[in-house]
């Protein structure tokens, strides 16, 4: 072999060794980072869990500068809720807290588990954040409210000013009701023009309290006297509504009244020609009860003097509802004996011939006592279904008369094979 060659074969062997060499070096080196993502690939939800605890630390923290605020400026009694929504936050942090040690801790623990951590982390956190956000807003409100106080007392004033100009309006409608109607049909309301003054007196001194608490600067006072002022305020505007209410409700009842005694002399006739042409006495008896019911609502409505239509409307409704159960049973009852009595004819004819011809069989091939004593029963049965008045009993009469006829034949042709 030359020198030559031998340098080839050599630069050759150099050149793989080199690049089996850095190949491995690559291997090694991609291996170690795929590691390194593997161990630190963050558990599912452990993020959002940690950017919820920050927050919530965060807010629970501004909670306590803003209630320290809030107490100087409201006073211990007006901010105790927001002292306990403040401690019961810290008590949802803590736990909090302690699981995410727990996460961060070098142990391995189920995935199961960290993943249950992680939740139980972020509903604490935002429960903790949300709890005293909605107090800090409550007392931003209160603060808002302070600031505006003189304009809502303004608005607040003008509000009673328009109440008491309804006064007049409300006495004149709360006067002819009661010349109109009797004391049971304005009680609902008959008091309402004196509770409504006594309101607007209540909401006037409580605006005269705010403006006094806004002069000197003592916040919950304003707060406290605008809201009463407020309250009582609507409270006599409702109470004057009530009035223009009452009013329009009666009124409907007696329209509603002449509505439903049109249709119920409708009724009335048709409910006469059924008492007249009854399908039996007791149905009778039951629609002409009703009917005397009904004329007697309908004359006491026709009376002059002062009235309650609300009670009148109330009565004639049962009075009608009463007569349209009277006609519909009868009715019913009709329908029940008209499809007897077209049944019956059926039913006679086919027990007289099965019993006819059991009578046949057993004069002809005899027959034992008991075939003998269903056939006298079923005679016995078809003599009530010829004789009896009521449809419907007839018709069970004459189906019994039936069955025991040919039980009749059974036994006697037993009897016989």
């Amino acid at each position: 072999m030359t020198p030559d060659i031998v340098t080839a074969f050599g630069t050759a062997g150099g050149t793989v060794a080199v690049a089996f060499a850095a190949l491995t070096v690559v291997g090694v080196v991609l291996l170690s980072r795929r590691a390194r993502r593997t161990a630190k690939a963050p558990l599912p939800g452990r993020t959002d869990a940690g950017v919820a605890l920050v927050r919530a630390d965060d807010a629970v923290r501004a909670a306590a500068d803003d209630l320290a605020f809030a107490l100087a400026q409201f006073g211990e009694d007006r901010t105790r809720d927001f002292a306990r929504a403040l401690e019961s936050a810290r008590a949802d942090l803590d736990q909090a807290f302690a699981l995410q040690n727990r996460l961060d801790d070098a142990e391995p623990e189920g995935e199961n588990r960290r993943k249950g951590w992680a939740k139980s982390i972020r509903a604490l956190a935002d429960r903790a954040r949300e709890t005293v956000q909605a107090e800090a807003a409550r007392f931003a409100d209160l603060r808002r409210s302070e600031a505006s106080a003189p304009e809502t007392l303004k608005l607040i004033r003008s509000q009673l000013e328009a109440v008491e100009a309804r006064t007049p309006a409300a006495a004149k409608v709360l006067a002819e009701l009661r010349s109109t109607y009797v004391e049971t049909a304005v009680a609902p309301v008959a008091d309402n023009l004196d509770a409504a003054e006594k309101a607007v007196a209540a909401a006037r001194a409580a605006a005269d309290e705010a403006d006094a608490a806004i002069a000197a600067s003592r916040v919950t006072a304003v707060t406290d006297a605008l809201e009463t002022a407020q309250r009582r305020g609507r409270e006599a505007a409702t109470l004057l509504d009530a009035i223009e209410h009452r009013r329009d409700e009666l009124a409907a009842a007696v329209a509603e009244i002449g509505t439903l005694a049109a249709e119920q002399q409708q009724a009335l006739e048709q409910a006469r020609a059924l008492r007249d042409a009854p399908p039996d006495p007791d149905s009778s008896a039951a629609v002409n009860s009703a009917i005397a019911a009904l004329e007697g609502e309908l004359a006491a409505i026709g009376g002059s003097g002062r009235r309650d239509p609300v009670a009148e409307l109330d009565r004639l409704v049962d009075a009608d509802d009463a007569l349209d159960v009277a006609v519909s049973a009868a009715r019913n009852q009709q329908r029940r004996l008209d499809g007897a009595r077209g049944a019956l004819a059926g039913a006679l004819v086919s027990a007289r011939a099965q019993i006819g011809s059991v009578e046949d069989y057993i004069a002809s091939r005899g027959g034992g006592a008991s075939s003998r004593s269903k056939l006298a029963e079923a005679k016995r049965e078809l003599v009530v279904a010829e004789n009896e008045s009521d449809p419907v009993a007839a018709l069970d009469a004459a189906r019994r008369a039936q069955n025991r006829a040919r039980d009749a034949d059974d036994l006697a042709r037993y009897a016989g094979s």
